[in-house]
């Protein structure tokens, strides 16, 4: 009996220790281990390599198992970059407390299986892809006390599962896309310290249950574009152990609740975002403790507080984008400790604190957008804690403080539109560390100054906009930038371009630096006074954009430079007095210009053919006001990015026939073919797929203008005519359109299809030869806002159905055709001044002193009859015996009368105004030799007084 009894307990014993043979729960959790391996698909740093059958499961990376019973109590795989599902044969871990995939790429469902787990007490899952909704089962987790499951893609309805866990001390739901709101239920936990319910699609308002988590330490409800409503429940101020507090992007109102004042333990505070309104609540004097303070993007105004100085804490101050006025406080970083300073876009003005940098441990410091004036303190020349400064848009005057811009941390400064004065400063510093430097639209004069170029990291120079004149003679130093942005444009800078940059091969970005687009390189020295020829050395660089326009460059466009167009997207050398033929690319790279400007030289020659390559993105040609002499560019029809084309003012001839049904300019928005020698009739009728024009694009690209596409913040510009006036587009407005045919040999009707170019804004077809009467479908043109048909031939009366479509029209002008009948007088055209009609005889009315005769002497006919009285040469001989019966009856009634000059003024008027209707041009003819006759007499006589005197 007693060797019975030894031998089965040390079976008993075996069976304890060795996993093999017990066939229990040892060997249920080596098999369930060997199951969450194999659901790893992708373990790229071999992590569970370990996990073998050679060794004790125990071993095994990630696994802690009880010291006395073997049994895994922790299974911890956190940031290991494993991808897969968590296999549900983790639930077999009965013993197990922690189990933490957090930080990797799992996906699947959450495993319901995970109820059984009984001693859970710590699950997190956070920082992975799991999705579905949340089991309802794991409500039985009693004893968990952790459930993380933050960044995932959770959906669903907001589990309530979670508040039966009433252990729980951290809960974070956030990151997910729980719906739903947050019910009263949310307020149960005795112990809760943390808690975190953001996520886009919750709503409603904040539950006042949330005040009675009265152990709650930190507390998160927004981050997330929420769309709760109201406001703060004024019961937070119960939190009284509350140290962290977000409720940024909530969609939450009202004023900002002073019983947050009563947190006085708090160290952050997070209400960005939102709407609030209101001034920041006076008890927020007594949070001493408080380092963090966000309240950017709201509504709220009056004075910032001088109590936010007196928090002894504070490191982080953002107000940015509010309504707050009056005064920063000047003592704002006398506590030393303030890192984090962001005021900008309010309505604040005084001068800037002095004392910002008061620790020396300031480090970004942001102002712009306000109406601050005054120096930059001169105090911040030693923050050498400065990493950024962005104060532009203000009106800061003085000069920059010395050594503001050697500061040996300061990477990014933006003083831009300023009222800056004085010279740059000198740098008495060899290291420095900026990547962004931008003084433009200051008033900053002097000497560009060499050590700028010899900045290792410098990437971003703007200048412009300021008042330099001269280069530093030592500025073409060996150590030559990396820059990729160099703006320099609007200034006095002189002398030969060849001056600015020698070494142009080293204009391009240092990819091992910070390049917000790597891809993008720009130089700009427009409007300045540079002289001399294009330097070659500007074909050794990369730019995508290149704007050498308006200064005093002469000579021809080197050949290398338009080869360079499978580079760049933008080139304007406008402005300038360049000569010569516009190189032909011969390349077999495709042209990727977006836009060339070359209007206002003295080029000749032929357009280029390479042109037609660059079917794939171009924009914008122009070439006006050049001395070009060639055909219309017909392969440039089917180019269907072109928006704008402009060969105003050259000497392009003969027809432009070539534009056919085939055309496919449903993108083109400016045609300016004006003062050219084309001819013959402008084939308007086939242009049914000018979209832009027709006005058939979606309203979305109202606001849109027609940018590169270079993160590089240059305009395109154009020069356009309109009302008689030539001014350049900066912003080139997508829904901006325009015709200009003027100053041609165009003839022919002008085709009513014009009417269907509901998009138009300026149509100007004067100086022609169009024939035939106005067409009524140009009433159909209502954005118009600038009509010239001056100076053609056409006849007839003005259309009301033109006058009365036109509402927007601002400027008009019919002159110098042979128009004839009352000029309507509705809407904009009782405002139009005489000049828009001149030169039409048979015009009459206001705003001309020539009254139509009908309102003299009776009613006149309807339309209908008398448009049919004298339609063409025809002669209405009951109109004419009625008219003639009525005057001469009437002379012979009051003959003795007509010895009086009024009454015989009139009565001749009478008599012309039928003669004239009856033979229109007749009698235009004879009235023109009679005017030039008259002035001919006129002449004469001055000269007859002059020889007597």
């Amino acid at each position: 009996m007693k060797m019975q009894f030894l031998l089965s307990l040390l079976l008993l014993c075996l069976l304890h220790v060795h996993p093999t043979i017990s066939g229990g729960y040892l060997l249920q959790e080596y098999r369930a281990l060997l199951s969450v391996k194999s659901s790893i698909t992708d373990d790229p740093q071999s992590a569970l390599s370990t996990w073998n059958a050679s060794t004790s499961h125990c071993t095994w990376s990630g696994i802690t198992c009880n010291p006395s019973r073997r049994r895994v109590t922790v299974l911890d795989l956190s940031d290991l970059q494993l991808s897969g599902t968590l296999s549900p044969d983790v639930a077999h871990l009965r013993f197990l407390s922690i189990l933490s995939v957090a930080s990797n790429q799992l996906s699947g469902a959450i495993p319901a299986e995970l109820s059984s787990l009984s001693a859970l007490r710590i699950l997190n899952l956070s920082q992975n892809y799991f999705n579905g909704s949340f089991p309802s089962q794991l409500s039985l987790l009693k004893n968990l006390q952790v459930l993380d499951l933050f960044n995932n893609s959770m959906t669903g309805d907001l589990p309530l599962a979670v508040t039966q866990m009433s252990d729980l001390r951290h809960l974070n739901l956030g990151g997910n896309y729980f719906s739903g709101r947050i019910t009263s239920q949310f307020g149960q936990w005795k112990f809760l310290k943390y808690l975190d319910v953001s996520g886009p699609n919750l709503w409603g308002p904040i539950p006042q249950e949330i005040g009675n988590l009265t152990n709650l330490r930190e507390l998160y409800i927004g981050l997330y574009s929420n769309k709760h409503e109201g406001g703060i429940p004024s019961e937070i101020g119960n939190l009284s152990k509350l140290v962290h507090f977000g409720a940024s992007y909530c969609n939450l109102s009202g004023e900002i609740p002073p019983e947050i004042g009563n947190l006085v333990r708090l160290k952050s505070l997070d209400l960005s975002y939102n709407f609030f309104t209101g001034e920041i609540p006076v008890s927020f004097a007594e949070l001493k403790s408080m380092r963090l303070l966000q309240l950017s993007r709201n509504k709220l105004h009056g004075a910032i507080p001088e109590f936010i100085c007196d928090m002894p804490e504070l490191e982080e101050l953002d107000l940015w984008k509010n309504n707050f006025t009056g005064i920063i406080p000047q003592r704002l970083g006398k506590n030393g400790k303030l890192q984090f300073l962001d005021l900008s876009s309010n309505k604040l003005t005084g001068t800037l604190p002095p004392d910002m940098c008061f620790g020396n441990r300031l480090e970004h410091l942001y102002t712009e957008e306000n109406l601050l004036f005054g120096p930059i303190p001169d105090s911040l020349r030693r923050c050498e804690s400065l990493s950024e400064i962005r104060m532009g848009h203000n009106f800061l005057n003085g000069s920059m403080p010395s050594d503001l811009l050697s500061l040996p941390n300061l990477t990014y400064v933006e003083l831009q539109n300023n009222c800056l004065t004085g010279k740059f400063p000198i740098s008495s510093r060899n290291v420095s560390q900026l990547i962004k430097l931008d003084i433009s639209d200051n008033k900053i004069h002097g000497e560009l100054p060499s050590w700028l170029w010899r900045l290792p990291d410098l990437l971003v120079l703007n200048l412009s906009h300021n008042c330099l004149e001269t280069l530093d003679v030592n500025l073409n130093s060996p150590n030559i930038s990396n820059l990729y942005i160099l703006d320099l444009h609007s200034n006095q800078l002189q002398g030969q371009l060849s001056t600015l940059l020698l070494n142009f091969q080293n204009f391009k970005p240092n990819l091992d630096h910070y390049n917000p687009n790597p891809n993008s390189v720009f130089l700009s020295v427009s409007r300045n006074k540079f002289e001399g020829t294009l330097p070659t050395s500007l074909c050794n660089a990369t730019f995508d954009a290149l704007d050498l326009s308006h200064n005093h460059l002469i000579g021809t466009i080197p050949q290398c430079l338009i080869e360079m167009s499978k580079n760049l997207s933008v080139m304007d050398l406008g402005g300038n007095n360049l000569t010569g033929v516009i190189p032909d690319s011969f390349s077999d790279y495709p042209c990727y210009l977006q836009s060339l400007v070359l209007n206002g030289n003295q080029l000749q020659g032929k357009l280029p053919k390479f042109l037609a390559k660059c079917n794939t993105n171009l924009e914008v040609l122009d070439v006006g006001n050049n001395r070009i002499q060639d055909t219309f560019p017909c392969y440039l029809k089917n180019i269907d990015t072109l928006r704008v084309l402009i060969l105003r003012s050259n000497q392009f001839y003969e027809s432009v026939n070539c534009l056919d049904a085939n055309t496919t300019w449903s993108n083109l928005q400016i045609l300016d073919l004006a003062s050219n020698l084309f001819v013959g009739k402008f084939p308007i009728r086939y242009f049914s797929s000018w979209k832009a024009m027709i006005g058939t694009e979606s309203k979305t690209e109202d606001l849109k203008y027609i940018e590169p596409n270079l993160d590089i913040g240059y305009q395109i510009t154009a020069r356009v005519t309109l009302k008689d006036h030539e001014f350049e587009l900066v912003k080139i407005l997508t829904i901006y359109t325009s015709l200009d045919l003027s100053c041609n040999s165009f003839d022919g009707h002008i085709p009513a299809v014009i009417g269907e170019f509901k998009a138009l804004y300026a149509l100007n077809l004067s100086h022609n030869a169009f024939t035939g009467q106005i067409p009524q479908a140009l009433g159909n043109l209502t954005a118009l806002e600038s009509l010239d048909l001056s100076s053609n031939k056409l006849t007839g009366e003005i259309p009301l159905q033109v006058a009365d479509g036109l509402k927007f029209l601002a400027y008009l002008n019919l002159s110098f055709n042979q128009l004839v009948g009352k000029i309507p007088q509705i809407k904009q055209f009782t405002a139009l001044p005489e000049s828009s009609f001149e030169g039409n005889i048979g015009l009459c009315d206001f705003p001309l002193k020539e009254k139509c005769i009908h309102e003299e002497l009776g009613p006149s006919l309807p339309p209908s009859e008398e448009s049919h009285s004298y339609s063409g040469n025809s002669i209405d001989w009951d109109f004419l015996s009625a008219e003639l019966g009525f005057v001469f009856g009437f002379g012979i009634f009051i003959g003795p009368l007509i010895f009086w000059k009024r009454w015989r003024k009139r009565y001749y008027k009478h008599v012309d105004d039928i003669v004239f209707k009856m033979f229109p041009r007749t009698y235009l003819r004879i009235e023109n030799r009679r005017r030039r006759a008259h002035r001919n007499q006129g002449r004469q006589a001055r000269r007859n007084q002059g020889g007597r005197d």
